[in-house]
């Protein structure tokens, strides 16, 4: 039997629902931003008392990351709420910058700040908000049970009746707790929106910052593309002269010189020949090596993983290829996918001084997650003037990211994530 979609409900179950998302989320709140507001005031203070010795600020960057985890994990509860997803946007340190520059680059996000002033701001209402619910909701429950509780107790244990004296019966309570009961759900319903807002405006990004951050991306992934493929072609030109075009150029003043000598001197002609072929094969191989950078016609004729296995067959270092690739990828996917297992397997050739590799291809979500491991020497990193650089901005080209770690055993772990659709 299907579950039925939400707006199917019937209005009461939704009503229900919604309060027990509401009370789920305001019951521990309390307890929630004590700890948070508890700890974030404390470091924040002390980094600030010890600034004048400078340890005040890395601790001033714990304090940063600690307010982050905080503002995450209340983000989520947020979330919870059926309101949709609050998405907080944080900047990334440049990928050439610096170790020092990335460690303290967090001084420089504004939405860390942000999730540092949400811990502070949101206790005082969250004192308030929680009192409340707790309150409502015990007058509530006791009220609407009044008259079951009130038949155990002993008359002279009951409330004495006043001016109204039917308000301390058993009647008065349970009229009481009903009318609670039956305003409960508007106000956890609104106290919990009230977090919201706060939180939404605190944590979540606006639409303006996401516009702003979006078309940050796309300038960041556009202008890498045209990075990687000047220097592509850069490369190409390069090797085109100091390879292949003054091989082609050996060669045919070989060739001028086998064909004067075939008619005084065959042998030496014949042995002309030979060298001629011998530059031909190099040739062959230089220019094989040069096209590494384009998409071989194989890709788009049988798909990624036969490519991949074709590299994987062409590789000096024996390659297991372990893939679950789906149909519809794009070519902008494949080629980037393609090209990061081609760039990889060269360098575990070159540098890794590894015995084996692994090649791993699969789907996580909604992006394509490419593995390559060996279990080399390791030591492989993006920084400028690397070879892995110019393949993270090809990578980055198409809206993915790129990440090399040493494995824990040795050897070394490059992984990229490109978007689909």
């Amino acid at each position: 039997m299907d579950t039925p979609a939400p707006h199917d409900r019937p209005w009461l179950v939704q009503q229900i629902i919604q309060m027990g998302r509401d009370l789920g989320y305001l019951l521990p709140l309390l307890p929630l931003a004590t700890v948070a507001f508890t700890a974030v005031l404390t470091l924040l203070m002390t980094s600030i008392s010890l600034v004048i010795v400078w340890v005040g600020v890395p601790l001033g960057v714990a304090t940063l990351w600690a307010a982050r985890g905080l503002a995450d994990f209340e983000r989520l509860r947020l979330g919870a709420l059926g309101r949709g997803p609050v998405i907080g946007i944080y900047t990334r340190p440049d990928r050439d910058a610096s170790r020092f520059r990335r460690f303290f680059h967090p001084l420089r996000d504004g939405q860390m700040w942000l999730d540092v002033l949400h811990a502070l701001v949101v206790f005082p209402v969250a004192v308030a908000s929680w009192s409340i619910t707790v309150a409502w909701a015990s007058v509530a429950f006791v009220g609407s049970t009044a008259w079951i509780w009130e038949a155990f107790a002993d008359a002279d244990d009951l409330p004495a009746g006043g001016t109204l004296p039917w308000l301390t019966s058993p009647l008065g309570h349970t009229v009481i707790g009903l009318l609670a009961l039956a305003c409960l759900p508007v106000v956890v319903r609104g106290l919990a929106l009230l977090h919201l807002a706060i939180g939404r405006g605190l944590l979540g990004a606006s639409e303006e910052r996401r516009l702003r951050a979006e078309v940050e991306r796309l300038e960041h992934a556009r202008g890498a593309a045209a990075a990687a493929e000047s220097s592509a072609l850069r490369r190409i030109e390069r090797d085109l002269h100091d390879g292949p075009q003054q091989r082609l150029i050996r060669l045919q003043m070989d060739a001028e010189r086998a064909e004067r000598q075939l008619d005084t001197d065959p042998e030496a002609a014949r042995a002309a020949l030979a060298e001629i072929r011998g530059q031909a094969a190099e040739t062959l191989a230089e220019l094989r090596a040069m096209t590494r950078g384009f998409a071989p016609p194989m890709l788009a004729e049988r798909g990624l993983l036969a490519a991949v296995e074709s590299l994987a067959e062409r590789s000096t270092v024996p390659v297991a290829v372990e893939a679950d690739i789906p149909e519809g990828l794009g070519v902008a996917v494949e080629t980037a996918a393609y090209f990061v297992v081609s760039e990889a397997l060269a360098n575990v050739a070159k540098h890794a001084e590894a015995s084996a590799a692994t090649v791993g291809i699969a789907m996580d979500g909604d992006h394509l997650l490419v593995v390559v491991t060996d279990d080399g020497r390791g030591g492989a990193h993006l920084a400028k003037g690397h070879g892995l650089a110019g393949l993270a901005d090809r990578v980055a080209g198409a809206g993915g990211t790129l990440a090399v770690a040493d494995a824990p055993a040795g050897g070394t772990i490059l992984t990229a994530r490109v978007p689909v659709g």
